[in-house]
């Protein structure tokens, strides 16, 4: 019995292996493709076998009848091929989202005399962030702590009309962020926070919205578009992205969902969940946006000198994670004794848990 060369049998089994991987994988895209819609697999299919005509034709003009392949096998390489491309960045999300998922601080930032207990918020995020939050505020208010809560409060007229047009795409900001939540198969923060409103009600001195209203920011837009001439020109460039651009991928996304099966719209939670998982990924790489000496220096500069001016020693503050490095910055400017103290990380997303259990026999 002749003996296969060495370097024949090596070439052999990795040619196994590489079709095992290939095979497993393209078994793994399928579902993924058949959720996204039957006009992305007719799609592949005839991409398949447009590129498997090709190469077989180039092949031939190149090498004659040596390299005459099967057309069936050439296209059925490119479909597999095809499919795991598709579903690669599904899985990509996937894995993201579950390890390596966004990660908001709790620090605690002191100048000696007063505490500030910062926790960093997401405005949509996972049911068990937002209940171990709520229950960080209960446990604050029983110590003693005066709760400060994000939220731009309204100012009917022109604020809320630049507010609108500026910040919410035309339409109600709240409203928006519940869409995306469901979207995204997770829960919108205010859901939870209402919770805390009946101990609201009852001490009204605990609980203060301590963020701005949507009037002083167009005010400070305004102040910057007529001193600021790189901020001017910013809003200039951005007028003019806004009127090219053809498409806002979240409207998209939100017009998919509305008519989404229930296959897609589990596809829809995973792409969302995924970007927001990227999106909020590294705060330390944040690049600055064209409204953030609106959205958060100015913001930042108001909630810094509201904390210095409370008469109360003890705070605790929700507000988004990005304020966090402004504030503290602000709060140093004034007084260079203030420091986070201690900081813990918490997540904010990930896959929505669905637990099924057996409940025994019932009378």
């Amino acid at each position: 019995m002749p003996t296969i060369p060495l370097g024949q049998r090596i070439k052999i089994s990795l040619s196994a292996i590489v079709c095992f991987v290939v095979v497993i994988a393209f078994l793994l895209s399928l579902p993924v493709l058949f959720s996204i819609s039957m006009w992305v697999l007719l799609a592949i299919s005839v991409l398949a076998l447009l590129l498997g005509l090709l190469l077989n034709g180039a092949l031939r003009v190149l090498f004659g009848k040596k390299k005459n392949r099967s057309v069936f096998k050439s296209v059925g390489v490119f479909f597999c091929l095809l499919t795991i491309a598709t579903a690669l960045p599904v899985y990509y999300l996937v894995y993201k989202v579950q390890v390596d998922p966004p990660l908001l601080p709790q620090a605690t930032l002191s100048n000696g005399e007063k505490v500030v207990d910062f926790q960093g918020m997401v405005h949509v995020g996972m049911e068990s962030f937002y209940k171990s939050v709520v229950y960080d505020l209960e446990e604050a208010l029983s110590d003693g702590y005066r709760l400060y809560y994000e939220g731009v409060q309204p100012s009917p007229g022109e604020g809320d009309a630049w507010f609108a047009e500026q910040l919410a795409g035309g339409g109600d900001l709240a409203e928006n962020y519940k869409a995306l939540a469901d979207a995204c198969g997770v829960k919108f923060q205010t859901d939870y926070f209402g919770l805390m409103a009946l101990d609201a009600q009852q001490r009204p001195e605990h609980h203060v919205a301590a963020d701005v209203t949507s009037l002083e920011m167009k005010k400070e837009y305004d102040r910057l578009m007529a001193t600021d001439p790189a901020f001017a020109e910013q809003q200039a460039n951005r007028d003019t992205s806004s009127s090219t651009d053809t498409a806002d991928p979240v409207a998209v996304l939100l017009d998919w969902h509305a008519s989404a099966t229930d296959e897609q719209k589990k596809l829809i939670g995973i792409l969302c969940r995924g970007a927001f998982a990227i999106a909020l990924g590294d705060q330390s790489e944040h690049e600055p946006g064209p409204l953030d000496k609106v959205i958060l220096d100015f913001r930042n500069r108001k909630l810094a000198q509201r904390i210095l001016a409370d008469d109360s020693q003890r705070l605790y503050i929700t507000y988004g994670a990005a304020h966090l490095p402004g504030v503290l910055a602000t709060l140093q400017a004034a007084d260079p004794a203030w420091q986070i103290i201690t900081v813990k990380w918490m997540r904010g997303m990930a896959a929505p848990e669905h637990l099924e259990g057996t409940l025994p026999p019932m009378p």
